[in-house]
């Protein structure tokens, strides 16, 4: 590995190769239409990343159907009326020799209410009612699983017809997988609960029946937390066993984060002040009723200090878990978690800790980001975590930089298109 440029070090997942070590990590874009079909907003949203050569983008989480759609303007691929928006979108990152893998998820109980037209509770692993978003969900029947299962692989064979170059099952974050690995979310009795071997289960029922579907050769990664932060969460050992039956089962790669939703922030770090009012006036909170967010409103005062005293910016903070994974793999590890300065990239690639590094704000506030770690301009956008882009989330807003600070400079480049040092 050359220790000049490392981060341009080509990497290898299975058959695939990726020509460096920089990726964009899934972030919900919000541009999609109402119906999960692709956008111009989305296409334009990462044209720049791949105009500067970003070797990897992950897409934002895709859902596998109707039942398992978690947010308003999210992507879908829950049909092959999608697969054509979804080879456009491929279609132009290999355009510039950028890779694409579409992140496939179904959110399980991590949804205020069910999509459009859908009666029913969301189902999760053990019904409950959910901590943060307040919606009711029911369990899972064990007649229900074969049709949940069959949707990732359906999904996952739309995204290969549509020319991504892999998959990567969601199986992080609070959503339906990680309601089932979670011990606290997961308090079944047959045979997707209990110990840990048996909460693993649903989990490898997918992978197995996405990898039946798409064939040996084609590229399935799987997005893993190191850690749940929240009461009753995973231990690491468990996710490690669960990531070396994947691996002996031929998965190409893994991304290691941390976090539910349910306990938001424990999946960001950052700058806190002003966060949950942007929530409940443009993000995902926005929905909410009003005494809901006016009593956000008020716990913010005492619960942004905490935030901001626990949970700061720094960079790589989930190094610490993927390093851990790294030890008992083969397979490349990488991990999202805070990146934005070349030389703490460099480090964690260099000293082994991990294979390759993950971006989604440092790349929202500079899509040319890649290319200016070894070309750096003057004036380039710098993300400094204020986490306003996260705040607006699932909301009125699609992704998109809102830190004035950093949003006038980032609109400049891109309007000029200035990502060449020269």
């Amino acid at each position: 590995m050359s220790s000049n440029f490392i981060l341009e070090n080509p990497i290898y997942f299975g058959s695939l190769k990726v020509s460096g070590r920089v990726f964009k990590t899934a972030t919900h874009e919000t541009l999609a239409t109402d119906e999960g079909f692709m956008t111009d907003e989305i296409l334009e949203f990462y044209r720049p990343m791949a105009e500067s050569k970003l070797p990897l983008i992950i897409t934002g989480n895709i859902f596998v159907s109707w039942q398992g759609k978690s947010g308003g303007k999210q992507l879908a691929l829950d049909h092959d009326d999608k697969i054509l928006g979804m080879k456009k979108l491929a279609d132009m990152c290999h355009l510039y020799g950028t890779k694409l893998i579409a992140q496939i998820n179904h959110g399980g109980s991590q949804m205020r209410s069910p999509a459009e037209g859908i009666t029913d509770y969301p189902v999760t692993s053990t019904g409950r009612l959910h901590p943060t978003l307040l919606g009711i969900s029911r369990s899972l029947k064990l007649e229900e699983f074969p049709d949940l299962i069959k949707s990732y692989a359906d999904a996952a064979e739309r995204a290969q017809k549509a020319g991504c170059d892999g998959v990567q099952i969601q199986m992080a974050h609070g959503y339906l997988i990680s309601q089932f690995l979670t011990p606290g979310t997961n308090r079944r009795k047959d045979k997707y609960g209990g110990n840990a071997e048996k909460r693993m289960n649903l989990a490898l029922e997918i992978y197995r029946a996405v990898r039946e579907r798409v064939g040996p050769n084609y590229p399935i990664i799987a997005k893993l937390n190191g850690c749940d932060d929240r009461p009753g969460g995973v231990k690491v050992e468990d996710q490690i066993m669960l990531a070396k039956q994947l691996e002996n089962e031929g998965l190409d790669a893994i991304e290691i984060t941390r976090g539910h939703f349910s306990t938001i922030p424990s999946t960001l770090s950052g700058k806190w002040s002003g966060f949950i009012k942007r929530q409940t006036q443009v993000g995902m909170a926005s929905t909410f009723p009003l005494w809901q967010r006016l009593f956000m409103r008020v716990i913010a005062i005492f619960f942004e200090p905490f935030l901001n005293h626990n949970y700061p910016a720094r960079q790589g903070f989930n190094v610490s878990y993927a390093e851990e994974f790294k030890k008992a793999l083969t397979i490349p590890v990488f991990s999202c978690g805070g990146f934005n300065d070349k030389a703490s990239m460099e480090n964690a690639v260099r000293e082994k800790r991990i294979d390759a590094i993950s971006i989604g704000r440092g790349l929202i506030a500079n899509p040319y980001l890649f290319h200016h770690l070894y070309h750096p301009i003057p004036q380039a956008p710098v993300c400094d975590y204020c986490n306003l882009c996260i705040g607006s989330a699932g909301g009125q807003l699609g992704v998109g930089c809102f830190n004035p600070k950093v949003q006038p400079d980032r609109d400049r480049m891109l309007k000029a298109r200035i990502f060449h040092s020269s």
